[in-house]
């Protein structure tokens, strides 16, 4: 992973841009390692320290929080090399869910690296549903599971309030 990397996430994933493109929409199409492009917009009503977040489609995908565009947005301004990838879609895993982008930035002009565990293509998202198909298959895992279960109730039924003597 490259020692310059860092996570970030984007905010105002859940609007629609103005020209009616689906910020949503988009997100579900994007992929871990997929280059995303961070675009200053000095003449943004809203914010002009704006940076927009442009997925590799040429769709905007959301912004770059305020203190975050600041910071960044200052380093774009001065022609620092600074480079962005879907690190993972937050609710990709979720039917329904709303989504949220987490990007990996480098700012040394490098292509940022995927933290360990994470491969392009791969969803992004750790899923319970996963982790439940998977522990299945290991018995020690699902007996230990249960083993915590029985001490939780064990200790549930320690601390009530009837008495046996009364």
């Amino acid at each position: 992973m490259g020692w310059n990397d860092f996570s970030l996430p984007a905010v105002g994933e859940r609007h629609d841009n103005e020209d009616g493109t689906s910020r949503q929409a988009e997100l579900a199409l994007c992929r871990p390692g997929e280059q995303v492009e961070l675009i200053r917009e000095p003449e943004n009503p809203h914010d002009p320290r704006a940076v927009a977040v442009f997925s590799c489609r040429g769709v905007r995908v959301g912004y770059l929080k305020r203190d975050r565009a600041v910071w960044i947005g200052s380093k774009i301004d001065r022609g620092y090399d600074v480079r962005a990838i879907v690190e993972r879609v937050k609710g990709s895993h979720m039917e329904g869910a709303t989504l949220g982008l987490v990007m990996r930035v480098n700012m040394d002009g490098e292509e940022p690296e995927l933290p360990c565990g994470a491969h392009a293509g791969q969803l992004g998202a750790f899923s319970l549903r996963r982790w439940l198909e998977a522990t299945s298959k290991r018995p020690a895992a699902a007996t230990s599971f249960a083993n915590l279960q029985d001490s939780q109730r064990t200790r549930a039924g320690a601390h009530s309030t009837h008495h046996p003597n009364g």
